[in-house]
Order: C-alpha cells, then sequence, then structure tokens
C-alpha cells in the first residue's frame, strides 16, 4: 500500500475530485430512496400536490448530481489507476535495467515478465477497486447510520453491533487468502516460465520428440493454477 500512496502523490488533483464525486454517488443511492418514502408518507397520503412537485423537483436535481458525480469517479479513478500502472511498469523495467547477470539470474526473466504485465494490472484492478468502493463505503456507511438513528434508534443499535462481525469476517477472508495469492502468482511465474523455454528451445524440443511432455508439464502447472484462482475467487466472493 505504501507503494501506491507514493505514486498517488503525483496525482493529488485528480484524488480529491474522485473523493468528492463519491459523494455525489451516496446521494443519489441513499437521497432519491429517502425523498420517495417523504412523498408516499407526507405527500401521497395528504395528497399533497404541492409537497409532491417540490420533492419531485429536488429528486430530479439530485439524480443529475449523481449521474455526474458517477461519471466523475469512473473518470477520476480510471485515470489514476492506468496512470499509476503506467508509471510502476516504468520503474520496474527500468530498475530491471540496471540488474547484474547474477541478480537477473536470481529473480528470473519469467518473474520479472510477470511483475511488469500481470502485477502491475493486478494492481490497477485493486486501485480502480479502491478508488471507487473504498472511499464510497465510509461514506455510505455513516450516512446509512445517521438516517437509521433518525429513523429509529433501537433498529440503529442492532446495525451497529453488526458491524464488528462483518470486519471480522473481512480480515479473516484476507487472511486466509493472502497464501493462496502468493501461490497464483508464483504459478504464474512458472508457466511464464514453461513458455519462454519451450519458445525459446522449440527445436530442441522437436530434435528429442518431446513435445508430448512439455504439453503435460504446462496443462500440469495450468491446472494448478486454475485451482489456487479459484479457491481464491470463492474466497472473494464471500466478501
Amino acid at each position: 500500500m505504501k507503494l501506491i500512496l507514493k505514486y498517488l502523490k503525483k496525482y493529488k488533483l485528480l484524488f480529491l475530485i474522485d473523493a468528492i464525486s463519491v459523494f455525489g454517488f451516496a446521494l443519489v443511492e441513499l437521497g432519491i430512496p429517502t425523498l420517495i418514502s417523504r412523498m408516499i408518507d407526507q405527500g401521497v397520503n395528504t395528497k399533497d400536490t404541492s409537497f409532491l412537485w417540490s420533492n419531485w423537483a429536488l429528486m430530479s436535481i439530485i439524480s443529475i448530481v449523481g449521474v455526474c458525480g458517477t461519471v466523475i469517479l469512473g473518470y477520476c479513478s480510471t485515470r489514476i489507476s492506468t496512470n499509476v500502472t503506467r508509471d510502476i511498469r516504468n520503474d520496474v523495467f527500468e530498475h530491471a535495467m540496471t540488474f547484474s547477470n547474477a541478480e537477473m539470474d536470481k529473480f528470473g526473466v519469467s518473474s520479472m515478465i510477470t511483475r511488469t504485465n500481470n502485477d502491475a494490472y493486478q494492481i490497477m484492478l485493486f486501485l480502480n477497486v479502491i478508488l471507487r468502493m473504498a472511499l464510497m463505503t465510509p461514506v455510505m456507511m455513516i450516512v446509512s447510520i445517521m438516517l437509521i438513528v433518525r429513523i429509529s434508534l433501537p433498529l440503529s443499535y442492532i446495525v451497529l453491533l453488526t458491524i464488528p462481525f462483518i470486519l471480522i469476517g473481512v480480515f479473516a477472508v484476507a487472511k486466509v487468502s493472502e497464501p493462496i495469492s502468493e501461490n497464483q502468482q508464483n504459478s504464474i511465474d512458472r508457466i511464464n516460465k514453461i513458455l519462454r523455454e519451450h519458445i525459446t528451445g522449440i527445436r530442441v524440443i522437436r530434435s528429442f520428440n518431446k513435445e508430448k511432455n512439455e504439453e503435460e508439464r504446462f496443462a500440469k502447472e495450468n491446472r494448478y493454477y486454475q485451482r489456487e484462482s479459484s479457491k481464491l475467487f470463492k474466497l472473494m466472493s464471500c466478501t
């Protein structure tokens, strides 16, 4: 996370706009249902048409603000995540060019390819989710609790009691998924290594008639990657 924060400092303005636009999305998600509830309770039941029209106008304004906020949120989060990923790729490549032969042998070419391509792509996806959901979730939670307290104080106690259990569940899933994620990344390294060896040594493999062995070797590693990925995605779906 420290690495991501280091690169985020370059895009402070976009990050600030992204954080502000989150409130536009939260306004639509929580404001419109609240207004509809008021319209039914105070407008429809009492047949107060002026109240209904005024709330309809307010709802239209909230919808426009919410749509603008959602569009800006998507633009800023995408722009930041792609720019940060580009910067990380450039820095990894430049740093790899300074490696000695011993350092390159230590890390391995396949591992460096994975770091530059797949890992950078995973950072982009992670950052995109963080800039959308991680900023949005606290705002939604705080505003939701305020609305629940306003509607029913006893109900708010029940909601507050469930929050620790949710947090414990999220941390438990993160703890269990960490070693699985490491296995997945190591498997990608091995897949890249096998593929690179196959491409560079295709003539030797064919001369010794080892195509079948190489296919089985690749298929075995690919099945392992599929199993680890399946475990990881199932765990992530729990959150």
